[in-house]
């Protein structure tokens, strides 16, 4: 019962969401029942504009929750749906559509959602429609990796309003999961009578706005949903304008085009922060890039080779030139933002010993990699000062530029040797910033190592926070050693607003709350 005590009073901790991307660590909560409702802070009608328009990087591939890999589709869906929980702006969970919660055993919880709660479409919230999303959640491409400790087979609605959800094992991070895009809940009868497909560009949920009309390849506009049962937006009408040149978002933010932008571009900061009529926000972010090394190809299977590509860069200087003062060089495995994290590098510049281990690895005369990247310029930036870097030590380097869409078909496939990729946790927690190291995640990295997975097992299933905390220290300082990854940099969240924009608050895992926004009067 100790260890229960300590899941009802500790568990909720397993997240560092900033605040305003500012910091501050979330705080336990003192009962498994939450009482404060996780609703908006914005004042409804208060607003000089009734329209907020947003620009992002890309357009949303799909608002099927489950389907949802890309933080431009999380961007749309955190209007559109709600989750059972949500992390308030300190990262402590607080209720969303279940206005309070019990343990009742180690592996199960029962939640007790809201009454009254309506979908867009007029349906009513039940529990069915909880369970068919966490069922869902376990079986579909975009969601199953995240929610395989769920048991939604055993899961079970209790009455209309009750349902209990179980895990496969002590599961830490459950919250933070439930809190997340893919714990969006969707209307069991609407995407059962329109298909996924369908249901995916016309979504039904319960949040603030409602999707009604979506351009393709230009903008998705929402409309506010007079039937939310939590405060409502300050301003009737939502439009998300897809602009993928950071320079041209930071035109029409500056043209009065558009409200607020993400994404800004490290060389856009200066010139944004000098002009009276925006507001630049940012903070430390939950994303990490890296460059990986295939374990299941050679010479990647040797790790002499993988230490000398490592000591061969000079990261601090490849940061500078790729990102200047948006991005900080990774001294870990995950960013200081998500809980567990734990300064353990940054590895060392040290091109001679880099050419000692290529020659004992039986490459003293020169070695040929190849790298495929997408077409990000941060990317493009850091392989190009590799590239040179690695000469000096031997190492020629084949950079294959590609889009996102072919890059994650090769890495899906084995086929990728090395690549250049980010992961943004938004979670905040360490199960899912590590969620590329297990030996069965097959993707770039290909990792065939079962000790990290007794690691990441332990780290997952560890109520307790201090214990929790010590697991992933030990694992990522052995990972570390393991010279599996490159890592990069830990790169800042950073926006723009108009000088009228309010309640704007910056999120490290770049999904902020726009239905939390007003404009001064």
């Amino acid at each position: 019962m100790k260890r229960f005590a300590q899941f009802v009073s500790l568990v909720l901790c397993t997240t560092m969401l900033l605040s305003a991307c500012g910091g501050k660590p979330g705080n336990p909560s003192t009962s498994g029942i939450a009482s404060t409702p996780g609703t908006s802070s914005a004042t409804p009608g208060t607003s000089s504009k009734n329209e907020l328009k947003v620009a992002i990087r890309a357009e949303p591939s799909t608002l099927d929750p489950h389907n949802s890999t890309a933080l431009a589709n999380f961007a749309v869906q955190r209007v559109v749906y709600d989750t059972l929980v949500v992390q308030d702006r300190n990262g402590e969970i607080v209720p969303g559509l279940a206005e309070s919660w019990e343990v009742i055993d180690e592996l199960t919880i029962r939640f007790h959602l809201r009454s009254g709660v309506k979908f867009s479409n007029g349906a009513e919230l039940t529990a069915e429609d909880v369970l068919f999303s966490l069922q869902r959640a376990t079986t579909e491409k975009g969601s199953a990796s995240m929610f395989s400790s769920f048991d939604a087979e055993n899961s079970e609605v209790i009455d209309p309003l009750t349902i209990d959800i179980r895990v496969k094992q002590p599961f830490a991070a459950i919250y933070n999961y439930l809190a997340s895009a893919r714990g969006d809940i969707i209307c069991k009868s609407a995407l059962e009578e329109m298909g996924a497909e369908a249901y995916g560009r016309s979504p039904v949920g319960t949040g603030p706005f409602v999707l009604t009309e979506w351009k393709t390849g230009d903008s998705l506009v929402l409309t506010r949903n007079e039937n939310y049962w939590g405060s409502k937006p300050a301003y009737e009408k939502l439009t998300v304008r897809v602009i993928t040149e950071a320079a041209n978002r930071s035109i029409e933010l500056e043209t009065g085009g558009v409200d607020i932008i993400y994404d800004v571009a490290a060389n856009d900061v200066e010139r944004l922060e000098s002009n009276d009529k925006v507001k630049v926000v940012s903070g430390p972010g939950y994303k990490f890039s890296y460059i990986t090394m295939n374990m299941s190809m050679a010479p990647f299977d040797d790790i002499r080779v993988r230490e000398a590509l490592i000591l061969a860069l000079d990261m601090p200087t490849i940061v500078n030139v790729a990102y200047g003062n948006s991005a900080t060089v990774a001294d870990s495995l995950m960013a200081p933002t998500v809980f567990g994290y734990s300064k353990i590098g940054p590895y060392e510049y040290n091109p001679e010993r880099a050419k000692q281990l290529l020659a004992e690895a039986g490459y003293a005369n020169g070695l040929q990699v190849t790298v495929m990247l997408n077409e990000d310029r941060n990317f493009i930036d850091v392989m190009e000062v590799a590239q040179n870097m690695w000469r000096d030590v031997g190492v020629e380097t084949d950079i294959q530029i590609m889009d996102q869409a072919t890059l994650l078909s090769k890495a899906a496939n084995g086929e990728v040797p090395m690549g250049v990729t980010n992961s943004t946790p938004t979670t905040g927690d360490p199960d899912h910033a590590l969620m590329i190291w297990p030996t069965s995640y097959k993707s770039f990295l290909r990792n065939s190592n079962t000790k990290i997975d007794e690691y990441l097992e332990a780290g997952k299933a560890a109520y307790d926070t201090t214990e929790r905390a010590a697991i992933y220290k030990e694992a990522m300082e052995y990972m570390w050693q393991q010279y599996n990854l490159i890592p990069i940099c830990f790169t800042n969240a950073v926006y723009a607003t108009g000088v009228d924009v309010e309640n704007f608050v910056c999120h490290p895992g770049n999904t902020p709350n726009l239905a939390e926004v007003t404009f001064a009067p």
